[in-house]
């Protein structure tokens, strides 16, 4: 559940804190129609595709203590199956091709806030190599024709036996990838001009194939050593976003700011006296599109500037009974590039090139740090800044 699929909590929570602001002797619970809430999205590139499904609650108990109650946001049954469709050779028949049956799991990584945490049930479906998303490794050729680029996936959620059943369907996000930096390329934070040192920006760019909405992110991953023994730690950094008209043409660009990264890394640095060094492992750039639903939705879903009450709302779900829906059941598409300290056999093969290694050991932001390079070159060259 990574990006993307941020809270729905957080969208209700604002309608939370308005109806605990008002009037005492204000009954909602007459007025309360149980609402599912359900999120979802399916990613060709992943392997494990997740669904959440939640309920809204009303009363007259304080909404804020009853969201910390795990069981309060729950249906009591639910079923959830996701077909695959597609118009099949020769006459183009709209047929039904596959279908997954989810299964509920526990999470454990939800993050403290206005609703209970860190439990979270979510519905999954596991694919691979053989039985993958658009297309699986079959040899009909016919089939894999029709299913390329064009199946169709239908999202049925039947709870509690029929009483409520969501229906919603999305085409996959297809035809992205990283194109900057390259698969031999570095990332160069620090430059000279005249002889003057400075920071430099790195370009990531990315063919965003039929995506609506792009976010570019970084992953550094370094060692801490404690007492010689090596704690990995990471963070992520969130570069940019891209989303509708700011997508121009075909290709995404981002600027990742020298500066900036330096920054980070001081402040996700443990201060802790007990480290003896660090150590730089890689790098990983995560560049993720989404559909044009799911770009919509974030829209819509924007914090408003406006001193208007009343915001539009938008939904590709709907219910059989034509009752109320919240959420979205769409797609993206994943694309990771990882680029290791360096090379073990082309040392020159670095994820930060040398002024930028160099930077990260020895510059005024981080030099304080205790990282150190254990590049061959580096090592060779006699540079002050290099593991012992």
């Amino acid at each position: 559940m990574r990006f993307l699929q941020f809270s729905l909590y957080s969208i209700l929570l604002a309608s939370l804190v308005l109806i605990t602001s008002c009037e005492d002797d204000i009954d909602f619970a007459g007025d309360h129609v149980e609402t599912p809430v359900l999120f979802g999205l399916l990613d060709k590139n992943d392997s494990l595709h997740y669904v959440k499904i939640t309920r809204t609650f009303g009363g007259s108990n304080n909404s804020l203590e009853v969201a910390q109650i795990e069981d309060s946001s729950y249906f009591q049954n639910v079923d959830i199956k996701i077909e695959e469709w597609a118009s099949l050779p020769p006459n183009n028949v709209f047929t039904k091709i596959r279908t997954w049956t989810l299964k509920d799991t526990i999470l454990t990584n939800k993050v403290p806030g206005a609703f209970y945490s860190p439990n979270q049930k979510v519905y999954y479906f596991q694919t691979d190599s053989y039985n993958s998303l658009n297309p699986p490794n079959i040899g009909d050729q016919n089939l894999l024709t029709a299913l390329k680029d064009e199946a169709t996936y239908k999202i049925i959620a039947d709870v509690n036996g029929g009483q409520i059943v969501v229906n919603g369907e999305t085409k996959l996000v297809t035809g992205m990838s990283i194109t900057s930096p390259s698969g031999n390329g570095n990332y160069s934070f620090v430059k000279t001009v005249n002889g003057i040192k400075q920071y430099s920006s790195a370009s990531l760019k990315a063919n965003v194939g039929n995506a609506k909405v792009v976010d570019a992110r970084i992953q550094f991953f370094f060692n801490e050593y404690f007492n010689g023994v090596p704690v990995q730690k990471s963070f992520i950094w969130k570069v940019g976003e891209l989303n509708g008209d700011q997508i121009q043409g075909s290709t995404s660009n981002f600027v990742a700011s020298g500066e900036t990264f330096y920054n980070l890394v001081k402040q996700n640095c443990t201060n802790d006296a007990s480290i003896t060094k660090r150590e730089m492992t890689s790098i990983r750039l995560i560049m993720t599109g989404g559909s044009e639903d799911l770009s919509k939705y974030i829209l819509v879903n924007q914090p408003s500037s406006s001193l208007a009450q009343n915001k539009p709302t938008f939904t590709n779900l709907t219910r059989t009974d034509g009752g109320p829906v919240i959420g979205i059941f769409s797609s993206r598409m994943t694309n990771k590039q990882d680029k290791l300290k360096f090379n073990p056999t082309l040392p020159n093969q670095r994820a930060l090139d040398y002024l930028s290694i160099k930077e990260l050991c020895a510059g005024p932001i981080t030099g304080l740090l205790l990282f150190c390079s254990d590049n061959p070159i580096d090592i060779n060259n006699g540079e002050s800044w290099v593991c012992q």
